[in-house]
């Protein structure tokens, strides 16, 4: 496991999202034990500040992209099979409008036109369909927040975090009062994401 940036302030509140109430309880319990301050499991404050750390790392970690505004990091990691394998497809199926055109341009230079155009528009559509195929769907997965148990404690104190971190803690982030700082640690990329593919698109609710 990579070494924990452990650094915050007593300012600073310290939240951890746990899978279940039981290990929550467990992490509070050994956070208090090592000197943890204002420990808190299920605090409704608590929740907010997870959801919106968690809210923030997804935005940090995107890029802006092609037709959509942002490609998030399970849209991104998605997008290199889709592309290549379209590349290729619109490369071949360009190659006949060659023979279409004519001219005084060489039969080796029109397929060689041919080929180029047909992979830019073929990866455009790898790209777009990969990234929608790896998109995260409401109905498919919920954010960590929403899906575990929150544990809060005040910031400042080392110990305290890494108890939480050895706990078993799906993700740790900082802020102060609303304002995220930073994650502390995030273990979700270890179980594959879900993706949109042959998923139902979940209705707004009224």
């Amino acid at each position: 496991m990579a070494e924990l940036d452990l650094t915050s302030t007593p300012e600073e509140r310290v939240v951890a999202v746990f899978p279940d109430r039981n290990s929550a309880q467990q992490a509070a319990d050994r956070a208090r034990r090592s000197g943890g301050q204002r420990v808190a499991v299920e605090d409704p404050k608590d929740d907010v500040r997870a959801l919106v750390g968690e809210m923030r790392e997804e935005t940090a970690e995107s890029w802006a992209g092609p037709s959509v505004a942002i490609y998030t990091p399970e849209m991104a990691r998605h997008i290199p099979g889709p592309t290549a394998a379209a590349t290729v497809i619109g490369a071949v199926l360009a190659l006949p409008l060659a023979f279409v055109v004519s001219g005084n341009v060489s039969v080796i230079a029109r397929l060689i036109l041919a080929a180029f155009c047909g992979a830019i528009a073929g990866g455009t559509i790898g790209f777009l369909g990969g990234g929608f195929l790896g998109a995260r769907r409401r109905a498919v997965l919920d954010l960590a927040d929403e899906r575990g148990v929150v544990v809060g404690l005040q910031g400042g104190n080392p110990d305290a975090i890494r108890a939480l971190a050895e706990a078993g803690a799906m993700r740790i982030d900082r802020l102060r009062d609303t304002r995220p700082v930073d994650t502390v640690a995030s273990y979700e990329d270890r179980t594959p994401s879900e993706t949109a593919k042959d998923q139902p698109i979940p209705q707004d609710e009224p």
